[in-house]
Order: structure tokens, then sequence, then C-alpha cells
């Protein structure tokens, strides 16, 4: 496969209001920020509350990336994003619809979640499970391809990007990649980027904890505890957005041709940082 062409997020985030201030609280069992904090601080979230956390979670609604002109087109969706048992879902699902001029195109929608604040150097953890045909955590499901699914951090045009990415149509490999583009006006180009690739991990299959540490000049890679590789180059100082998504695609390249009416869902068990 070709090197990452898509992008993990959009380029507009919908930032809207400013900072909350929440870093004094304990928030129920499934959220905990560190005491004395701001938005350095450690915190946590296992989703055990029965619904999203609002204080410190935004839901994307809006355009989604992959749109091919007269092709595909897709979306974040508020109704895409779940809590349950303990679980953040992210559905998606495609369908055939008018495209530009296209009346049998691909109509995508998804799911996003994004951090309020910004986060700098530090350790970020995810345990989750990427985009399947399971309707539920444990059960067995297929990897269709159509689709991209990522935990990561990102901002202004991959000013600053971090992540862990999986394109359905790769079946079982997951790609840990990072980007500096060090003109956040303009787009990245493909010098700005640096990722290594991870196969035979049955990334849908069942969940793994995918971390990283991000210090100056260096990101350290985890898989369900064992170090992968470190990165030195294109190594990103700006602090970002905290996301997760799960979008569609129909493309020869990332992600892979749509699956027209196979519902999928990427479940979170917990994502956490520390500084």
């Amino acid at each position: 496969m070709e090197k990452p062409k898509g992008r993990a997020i959009s380029i507009v985030l919908g930032l809207g209001a400013g900072s909350i201030a929440l870093w004094l609280l304990v928030i129920g069992p499934a959220f905990v920020a560190a005491e004395g904090g701001g938005p350095n601080s450690a915190w946590s979230d296992n989703f055990n509350g029965g619904q999203l956390n609002n204080k410190f979670w935004v839901v994307s609604n809006g355009s989604a990336p992959g749109a091919i002109s007269n092709q595909h087109q897709g979306y974040f969706t508020p109704a895409n994003v779940t809590v349950s048992n303990g679980y953040l879902v992210l559905k998606l699902t495609q369908q055939t619809g008018t495209v530009g001029a296209n009346s049998n195109g691909v109509i995508s929608y998804g799911g996003q979640v994004r951090s309020r604040h910004t986060y700098g150097y530090g350790t970020y953890t995810w345990t989750m499970r990427m985009s399947s045909t399971a309707s539920t955590p444990t059960v067995a499901g297929s990897a269709d391809s159509g689709s991209v699914s990522a935990g990561f951090l990102y901002m202004k045009n991959s000013h600053t990007e971090i992540d862990f990415q999986f394109p359905a149509d790769s079946m079982d490999t997951l790609y840990l990649v990072n980007w500096l583009n060090p003109n956040p006006a303009a787009n990245p180009s493909p010098n700005d980027e640096t990722y290594t690739t991870l196969a035979g991990l049955k990334v849908a299959g069942v969940f793994h904890t995918n971390k990283f540490v991000w210090q100056p000049g260096r990101i350290d890679y985890y898989v369900d505890g064992s170090f992968q590789v470190s990165h030195t180059a294109n190594v990103p100082s700006a602090p970002a957005y905290v996301i997760m998504n799960h979008w569609g695609t129909d493309s020869t390249d990332w992600g892979g041709t749509a699956t027209v009416g196979d519902t999928r869902y990427v479940y979170i068990d917990s994502v956490s940082y520390s500084p």
C-alpha cells in the first residue's frame, strides 16, 4: 500500500466556545482530571458514566474527509456518536445517493469527537477496537473496505498530527504516523510526514492499547505495552486536540472502496493523557 494520503481529520474542526475550567473536578467514575491542573494536567476517560462528558468532549457535525467530486461525500453526524456499556461508540454507514452530478454516488455518515482543550508533550493512550461490522464490542466482525478509523492528535492542517490509523482496506495493518507542517496556512506535503506500518495485528478483531510518548524531537510508539518504533523526523511541537474518529471512503487508495449497506463500529474503552 502507498503511504497515507488521506487525512485522519478534516481541516475544519469547528472549535466552538472557549475552554471550560473543569480541571479541579472528578466527574463521576468515568472521567478523572488531575487536581489543581489546567490544560496540561493528566486526565483519563473510561466512558462509564452512561453519556459523553460534554464539558470535555465536542461532537463533530459537518463534512468529513474523503470527498471525491461526483463520487463520494462524507459527513460526521452526532447521531453516530454514543456511549454504551462503558464504551464510546463511533458508527459508520454508507449509502447510495446524489453526489454532485452523479445520482449513483456514495454518501458516508461517520462519527468524531475531539477534546475542547489542546495538549502538548506527554503520554497519550487509547484502548480501542478499530472499524469492523461487530455490532457489540465482543463479537466477531469484518473490517469492510471503505473506512478510516483513528485515535490521534491534530492541529490546523497537520501543523501537529500524531496518529494511530487503520485504513480498513489494509485488513490487519495499523499505521503509526506523525506530521509536521511548517506552514499551516497551506496543505502539508509528503515530505512533512513520517510513518511506520505494523501488519498482522488483527486491528479490527480485538481491542489494542495504543500509546505514544511525545517529547521534543522524538515520538515513541507502543502497542499493547510493547515498544514498536521511535520517530525523530517530522516531530511537531505545537499543542493539539485529542481526537477519535471513524469516516467513510470510496477510493482505490486510502481506506478503500465503499461497502454500501454495512454498518461499522469503532469502540473506545478508554483514553488518557499524562504530561
